[in-house]
C-alpha cells in the first residue's frame, strides 16, 4: 500500500496514553489502525441508520410479513442447529 506522510497537532496527554499502550506499534500504525476502525464505525453507523430508516418506513402490513419471514427464518434456524 503507498504511504503519504502527514503532520497531524495531538493533544500531548492522548500522545502518551498511546506511546503507553502502542505494544511496541509505532505511532504511524497506531494512527492507521485509528482511522481504520473510525472509518469502519461510521460506516457501521450510516448502515444502521440506513436500516432503521428502511424499518420505520414499512406500512403495517409489510411489518407483519417482516415479521413472519423472521419468525420463518428463527424456526429454520433453530431446526439446522438440533
Amino acid at each position: 500500500m503507498a504511504k503519504a506522510r502527514v503532520s497531524v497537532t495531538v493533544d500531548r496527554v492522548l500522545l502518551r496514553r498511546c506511546d503507553r499502550v502502542a505494544r511496541g506499534a509505532t505511532r504511524s500504525q497506531v494512527f492507521e489502525q485509528a482511522l481504520d476502525r473510525w472509518l469502519r464505525d461510521l460506516r457501521q453507523r450510516s448502515l444502521e441508520e440506513e436500516i432503521e430508516r428502511y424499518y420505520s418506513a414499512l406500512s403495517r402490513a409489510e411489518q407483519a410479513e417482516d415479521s413472519e419471514w423472521a419468525g420463518l427464518a428463527s424456526r429454520a434456524l433453530g431446526e439446522t442447529w438440533v
